[in-house]
């Protein structure tokens, strides 16, 4: 049976049935998706889903555009008037946390409460992640400079290397994550260089590099202003100059081997992924450092 490819057929409607945010099916639904190149899915999102009232409304949905299902839903009673009404359409469920949880009941001993939206709580753990998001705002981009013996690592880097981005990421893992540029020829803040947790760099491919910030300042759109908030004519030449961006990026990496600051090259590197690896030298390679306790 030959396979069926994007050309040959219309995306698969797939829904995805939460109780709560839906990130967990998204999560599953983009690492599994990502394995079937040639094939398209075309998901249909019912997050909040509590009550019998708001599955009738899913299984109207599902009957309005019949596809299989992914459900993360944790009430029994749910689980079961979802299944059956889908049933009746005929169109299959899976539920992606069932084995998960009869694993780990299993491993136990203990019957899992099944309460909705647990993962979902204001407790310590959920306050130390606004503490961590309220910190990146006021630590981004170098501001606050002088005050970072509270951080729990600071990403330093050349302009246009993800480090705000990555640094958001991290707060949302509860972790205060201050990043800094590093210009050529500017002083570093007072504090960095003597800072006892871990200072990471950040560095991209200089071609990549030259592309963003091209796009930055407008030059691959015809019309656009050479200018950007913050720069003048006389400060873009050297940002965007093929010559200058190796330089800076050689600089940067020479700082931060004379310091023995950790480096991650992000050119092939998703947000997630940067995060993941920085995750990874705090909690293993850190030299004492670790992630930070849940507490307040």
């Amino acid at each position: 049976m030959s396979g069926i490819t994007m050309s040959d057929a219309e995306p698969i409607i797939l829904h995805l049935v939460s109780e709560a945010t839906g990130q967990a099916l998204e999560a599953v639904m983009r690492a599994c998706g990502a394995q079937f190149q040639d094939t398209e899915f075309s998901p249909r999102n019912w997050n909040l889903i509590r009550t019998r009232m708001q599955v009738g409304r899913v299984l109207a949905g599902i009957r309005a555009e019949p596809g299989p299902v992914l459900s993360s839903l944790t009430s029994p009673d749910l689980q079961a008037m979802l299944r059956e009404g889908c049933g009746r359409v005929g169109v299959q469920v899976k539920n992606i946390l069932d084995g998960t949880i009869h694993f780990l009941e299993q491993q136990t001993g203990i019957v899992a409460e099944r309460h909705p939206g647990g993962q979902y709580v204001m407790d310590n753990t959920y306050r130390r992640r606004i503490d961590a998001m309220q910190y990146v705002i006021a630590h981004d981009d170098g501001q606050k400079a002088t005050d970072l013996t509270k951080a729990d690592v600071i990403l330093v880097g050349v302009s246009r290397t993800s480090k705000t981005p990555t640094c958001f990421y991290l707060a949302n893992r509860g972790i205060r994550a201050a990043n800094i540029p590093l210009v050529p020829h500017a002083p570093l803040p007072v504090g960095l260089e003597d800072f006892p947790g871990l200072v990471v760099g950040l560095t991209i491919d200089p071609h990549t590099l030259l592309e963003i910030r091209r796009s930055r300042v407008g030059m691959m759109l015809p019309g656009r202003s050479m200018a950007t908030p913050g720069m003048s004519e006389t400060s873009v030449k050297p940002y965007i100059d093929p010559e200058s961006v190796h330089e800076e990026l050689h600089w940067a990496r020479r700082l931060c081997a004379r310091h023995k600051w950790p480096v991650i090259n992000v050119t092939h590197r998703s947000v997630e992924e940067t995060a993941a690896a920085i995750i990874d030298i705090l909690e293993h390679n850190g030299a004492g450092h670790k992630l930070p306790e849940h507490d307040t």
